[in-house]
């Protein structure tokens, strides 16, 4: 008597069809890394209506789209930072020293010379940084940390902050400003950081400069064989990052009219959140400004569900620190897998 063999039709090896698993796990890899926080949205959009349904309604999510705009405007220089495997832990002072600086600048140069004052100040600290990290080879988080607390102190030191409250009509005009879309009424800022992301995007995917900030990010030293300015190419990576946070800082000041010492300081967590959510590697080599977008209005609906629920900033900046450590892990694993 004779053990007979399973029936070799039974087997996806025999057959040919991959393991369900494997072809699900396939097709879910093909999806760009962008999508998944905006598919993330919409569960938590979901989520809130169950809630509350008043919460699923067009102005709500106009709404939740303008607060995550601006998180995203002010993430935006850390995306570049994180691309080239590096990171900017200046960015919340950075936005309050150039918010301040515009304002103190607005009267004797006039609005449009403050602004580009304050933009150059964000250039100066990027600079700084870029120089240290790139040709002292100091880490990354040591030198930007320690510029943060540096700028902390030179905005105590230096602004008088009563002198500082008339903000200047152009910029409410392209931030808070009310502008109608297809008959939806939104704050002009919302188009303003759709515009940028457009134009960062086209950047990075586009230019040489944009595809060498992923080559130095993944692979530093063989793009350094390759002959690419790895230092300069750095250093240039962390002007543009205090550019877009000086750029942030004005939003800023222009969409909530007003400012202080600490307007920047919850930008430290959230905008590193944002970028990693919206599938960048913090190891660097990976990230796009899309996705930073989809990853600030997953944030922005974490926010709005915790302000229901009556749970307190420090329960959110928990659920930040927790989702951090989470995609982390996951993106980790999966490219050791």
């Amino acid at each position: 008597m004779t053990v007979r063999d399973a029936p070799a039709t039974h087997s996806p090896v025999a057959t040919g069809r991959p393991p369900r698993s494997t072809s699900v796990r396939h097709v879910a890899a093909r999806v760009p890394r962008s999508i998944w926080p905006l598919v993330a949205f919409l569960v938590l959009f979901g989520i809130g209506g169950l809630i509350r349904p008043n919460l699923v309604t067009i102005d709500s999510l106009i709404g939740t789209a303008t607060f995550a705009i601006i998180l995203a405007i002010a993430s935006f220089g850390q995306t570049v930072a994180v691309i080239q495997a590096g990171i900017d832990l200046s960015v919340p002072n950075t936005i309050a020293f150039s918010a301040l600086a515009f304002l103190g600048l607005a009267g004797p140069l006039g609005p449009t010379g403050a602004f580009v004052a304050a933009l150059l100040t964000g250039a100066v600290i990027g600079f700084l940084n870029g120089v240290v990290i790139a040709k002292l080879g100091l880490t990354p988080i040591v030198t930007t940390i320690a510029m943060n607390g540096l700028l902390f102190g030179v905005i105590l030191l230096v602004f008088n902050f009563s002198e500082l409250t008339a903000i200047p009509e152009f910029v409410i005009g392209i931030t808070s400003a009310k502008v109608s879309v297809f008959g939806l009424e939104m704050a002009a800022v919302l188009l303003l950081g759709l515009a940028l992301m457009g134009v960062l995007q086209l950047v990075l995917s586009f230019t040489g400069w944009g595809r060498s900030l992923f080559v130095v990010g993944s692979a530093a030293e063989a793009a350094r064989l390759g002959g690419l300015p790895v230092d300069r190419i750095r250093v240039v990576g962390y002007v543009v990052s205090g550019v877009l946070a000086a750029f942030a800082g004005i939003v800023i000041v222009g969409y909530y009219q007003q400012a202080s010492a600490t307007m920047g300081a919850s930008y430290l967590l959230s905008s590193v959140a944002a970028v990693v959510i919206g599938g960048a590697s913090i190891f660097g080599g990976r990230g796009s400004v899309v996705g930073t977008v989809g990853g600030a209005l997953v944030l922005a609906q974490v926010s709005t569900l915790v302000a229901v629920l009556n749970l307190g900033a420090n329960i959110q900046q928990l659920i930040y620190g927790v989702i951090i450590l989470l995609v982390v892990s996951l993106y980790g694993r999966s490219a050791t897998t």
